[in-house]
Formats: structure tokens, sequence, C-alpha cells
């Protein structure tokens, strides 16, 4: 039985979070896992095994700067664990542990070094405080890791312009629902649906101002997910008179039975990693209605396209669902209503999204991990 670690952060909500507890889960017959997180928070269910092991690296100190600042210690404490326990191999998730990994792989640890970004780091880090500190790191670390993995072909576009290049492209894997080519008629209000952290990235802002152009329609809005901007949003949904049309569910464990209750999806990011939201949503047999932001949903909605092209005036009907530019409120709006009163584009999206999600079926996705250990 091969001996593997699994780094990250914690197991709480978030994509990269849901991967490794699904790898986990897949697994566990085949591998010793050894689950090595800075802080020992867990949310997903994970099999009760002998041959999974979960680790406190410990010295999380809340701070995201002190805690950058304390990754040297914590590489040198993970080389001292992976040696200790014979482990060749090491997978990493997200930019932390990712740097801590490669750090220990250039200070002389000879096993193996697999690490997974999963945002577009130039757009993320050019957002944030500082982020050009965390552009510096990836720069100088990335290239000792012995395989970088991304989620979509974007993330391996802007990882090329920092300097790394040779990416493997693994998309995150989902179950396939047995749900997904349900058919059901459009709800009486109709239901769109958004399932997204309350953060900058995701533009709930232009979500909301699209809404607000169908406020005299028969519809309604969802908004699932949790974070600091609710309050704004909430305001802002009093000011465009639509407060009444707008639920803010919060954060929900089980998102399927909201997903199986509306009548279509809608993302409006301003940039993104993959967007496996969307992929949720087609798997819930939903049509989709996306912001064409760097990187994903063109990816997955129109995955015969040049997947770094991104539309600006117009709205673009794709293979398995509908993209608009970033940032327009008139063309996101538009796309919803076109959605809401075309039955037979909604049954369209409804019956090839099978088709999509069939290429995200963790079957496939977790050989493809697999097979790097």
């Amino acid at each position: 039985m091969k001996k593997v670690a699994i780094f990250l952060i914690n197991l709480k909500g978030g994509g990269a979070e849901r991967v490794v507890s699904y790898l986990l889960n897949e697994g566990f017959k085949g591998f010793e896992f050894h689950l090595i997180l800075l802080k020992k928070e867990i949310d997903y269910q994970l099999p009760q095994k002998e041959n999974i092991k979960i680790v406190d690296l410990g010295n999380y100190f809340g701070s995201k700067y002190l805690n950058v600042l304390a990754i040297p210690f914590l590489a040198q404490r993970l080389k001292k664990y992976l040696v200790e326990n014979k482990i060749p191999t090491i997978l990493s998730l997200l930019n932390r542990p990712n740097i801590i990994s490669c750090i220990l792989k250039k200070n002389g640890w000879g096993g193996k070094v697999i690490i997974s970004e999963r945002i577009d780091p130039v757009a993320y880090y050019n957002s944030v405080p500082f982020g050009f500190f965390m552009i510096g790191l990836i720069k100088r670390y990335y290239s000792y890791a012995d395989v970088v993995t991304v989620i979509s072909k974007g993330i391996a576009h802007s990882l090329k312009k920092l300097g790394i290049s040779d990416c493997k492209v693994i998309y995150n894997p989902i179950y396939i629902s047995q749900q997904s080519s349900k058919k059901r008629p459009a709800n009486k209000p109709f239901t769109f649906i958004n399932i997204a952290r309350l953060y900058q990235q995701k533009n709930h802002a232009l979500l909301l101002n699209a809404f607000a152009e169908l406020k005299n329609e028969d519809c309604k809005l969802i908004v699932v997910g949790k974070g600091k901007l609710l309050d704004s949003l909430k305001k802002l949904s009093i000011k465009l008179r639509i407060e009444g049309k707008v639920n803010f569910a919060g954060y929900q464990s089980n998102v399927e039975s909201y997903l199986e209750n509306a009548d279509c999806f809608v993302f409006s990011s301003d940039f993104e990693g993959l967007g496996n939201a969307i992929i949720e949503a087609l798997n819930a047999g939903l049509p989709v209605i996306s912001t064409d932001c760097p990187y994903g949903p063109r990816e997955i909605l129109a995955p015969d396209t040049d997947e770094s092209l991104l539309i600006k005036d117009h709205i673009e009907f794709a293979r398995y669902g509908i993209l608009t530019p970033i940032k327009k409120i008139h063309h996101l709006a538009d796309a919803m209503r076109e959605i809401m009163n075309n039955e037979a584009l909604r049954k369209k999206y409804r019956d090839l999204a099978p088709v999509r999600t069939a290429d995200f079926d963790i079957k496939k996705i977790k050989k493809e991990y697999f097979d790097l250990f």
C-alpha cells in the first residue's frame, strides 16, 4: 500500500477541500493517506479507516500575514514528518501549502511534490493588498514541484505568465447525479439561483443590478452563500427595490435541493479558477448563464472554443450554456430574460447538461490523480 500525503489548510467548505474528501473516499482501499492540515477543521465526511491518518501540522496564526511569515518553519516541520513516516509523495492544494511543499523540495527532500493551483494567481493576487508578495513566492518556488496541476487551461495560461509552464490540467470532479436529465416545468415565479461566497470576486452586485431589470417579471432570485458582503448586498437589494424577490439563503450544506428546485443558474464572477458551481448546476440539469470571466466558465460551457477568448459586447449562446461579458448589467439581464421566456432554449440546455457533466465524473478524475501517485 503506497503512502501519500495530502496537504492543505483545512477541510472546511471549498472546492479544494471537497476534492480532497472525494479522493480520500474513493482511494482509501489502495493507499495509506496522511491528511496534513495547517488547522484541524473538518466539515466533510471521511471514511473511518486505519489507512487514513489526520495530522495537525500546527502553527496556524489566523492572520494571513503571520501565516506567510511562518512558511519556512512549516516547511521544515513538514519535511520532518514526511521523512519520519517514510512518505514518498505529497499532493498539496492552495497557494500556501503549495509554496511550503516546494520549499521542502528545494531544501533537499527527495520525494515527489505534486501541487494543485486552483485560482488564477495573476487576477487574484493583483486584486488583494500585498498580493505582489505571493506572486513573487509563486515565481520563485513553484518550479521546484515535480508536477504542477491546474483545474483549468486558463490557470495554465496565467501561470505561464509567471514562468511556470508544463502544467497538467485535472478538472474538479463531481458525483454524477441521477437527476441530471430531469425535466420540469418552470416554477411560478421563475427561480434564478446563484451559489457563491459573498466576496468581491463573485460580483453579486452585478447579479442584483441585472435582476433588478426583471423586477416587473414573475421571477425571484435565491443567493446561496455567506461572506463579508452580505450586509452591503442586502442594502443594495433594498436600494434597487427587489428585496422582496431576493432570498439570501446563507451557507447551505445541501445545495442539491436548492438546485433541484430552481429554473436557471446564474454566475456573475469577475474571475475564477474554474467555476465548480457551474458544473454542479449542470449536474442538477439546470440551464446556466455565466459571465465570460477568466478563467473557467468558457472552458465548461464552450469547450470547443479558445479558453482565453473573452466576449465584450454581446451575448454568446454557447454549446452548453449562455455567456455574457463581465461587468455588463444589461447583457446579463437580457440573457436572464431570454432563458426565462424561451422554453425551447431551456430544454436544449437541460438535455445537454448530462453530456457535459460526464467529463467531470469522479470515476474519470480520480484516476488522473491516482496515476500521479
